[in-house]
């Protein structure tokens, strides 16, 4: 009989390129199976369910970090017997890029987990979310409008906070988007029910409200804050890093995400060779990813913004290197 199979997750920021490494991998091992079913995305009402909360603009406004001291007894033995329960054999492969700040938790919940954290270089990670900020912004993304805020907190991860007047958003959103966006979480939340599975949507808290206890203007995005997107991708990934060394080396690995667009198969098999699964499909995935977005960056971030950018790295030129020296290669891509 084969041999359980650890569960892999794959972490990293937002926009770094974890959603496609956890297409390909799971495109080369069809009989893995997600921590949770399609409906749950990235599974956040499943980690709420046991009182974690996950940023997004889906399930609630925080993303609180959790570490090995605040397992309670009953939610560790619920997940392990979740897990156990939805274990294949295939073996579970998952994704959450708000898992970051809870990695220490993770690992000591499920402690034959492994975990491969996917880093891309700072400049195209900025800009692509400097986009997508200014999409949630404009209510582009799961209305209605969002702004970002990033919070001076230990182990802390971006929250979307909701534009609920005048004063605090640029646009309406609308209401064919706001309908669309109801019915969705409607149908989530019934099908999580029907699978039965946990789950968990949070209130998002207004910005009106959020603001009179976080009135720092330069910690939002749009608006002053800017300078906190390059800061937040040194901040994240050294937190990962500091989380993941704490765990034996047979436990973790980094993958750089252009080394994944370069030579796709082999860093595939490179990734599940180290997780010990099997990939009867790594023929059918490409040689290379499309490397027309490379250099996007250019055209994303003004002159003004890629100098905000390299000056962030200069401040923070120590951290920036041990992220460096983890991965092996250069962040900066320039």
């Amino acid at each position: 009989m084969e041999s359980k199979k650890s569960p892999l997750f794959i972490v990293g920021i937002t926009r770094s390129g974890t959603t496609i490494s956890h297409d390909m991998v799971m495109q080369a091992c069809p009989d893995a199976v997600d921590l949770t079913s399609d409906d749950d995305f990235e599974c956040r009402n499943f980690w709420q369910a046991f009182g974690l909360t996950i940023g997004s603009r889906r399930t609630g406004t925080l993303c609180e970090c959790a570490t090995e001291d605040d397992i309670d007894s009953v939610s560790k033995e619920a997940i392990q017997h979740y897990v156990s329960s939805r274990h294949a054999q295939g073996g579970i492969i998952t994704k959450n890029p708000h898992l970051l700040n809870k990695i220490s938790y993770v690992a000591n919940v499920l402690p034959d987990a492994k975990f491969i954290l996917i880093v891309r270089d700072i400049m195209g990670v900025v800009a692509s979310e400097k986009v997508g900020f200014n999409d949630a912004y404009q209510g582009d993304e799961d209305t209605p409008p969002y702004v970002h805020y990033w919070p001076d907190t230990k182990l802390p991860c971006w929250s979307y906070v909701k534009c609920d007047d005048k004063q605090h958003q640029l646009t309406k959103p609308n209401f064919l988007l706001t309908v669309k966006a109801m019915i969705k979480r409607v149908i989530v939340n019934l099908k999580n029910k029907s699978l039965n599975e946990p789950g968990k949507v949070l209130p998002h808290q207004k910005l009106s409200e959020f603001f009179q206890s976080h009135p720092d203007k330069t910690r939002y995005y749009p608006g002053d804050g800017f300078h906190r997107i390059p800061e937040s991708w040194i901040t994240l990934n050294l937190n990962a890093i500091n989380q993941l060394k704490a765990l034996d080396n047979s436990r973790w690995m980094t993958i750089v995400y252009n080394d994944l667009v370069d030579d796709t198969k082999g860093v595939v098999n490179k990734m599940l060779t180290f997780a010990g699964y099997d990939a009867p499909e790594l023929c059918s995935l490409p040689t290379q990813l499309n490397k027309s977005s490379a250099d996007k960056w250019r055209k994303n971030l003004s002159i003004e913004e890629q100098n905000t950018v390299r000056e962030t790295i200069k401040n923070n030129h120590e951290d920036f290197a041990k992220i460096c020296n983890t991965v092996g290669a250069n962040m900066l891509a320039d």
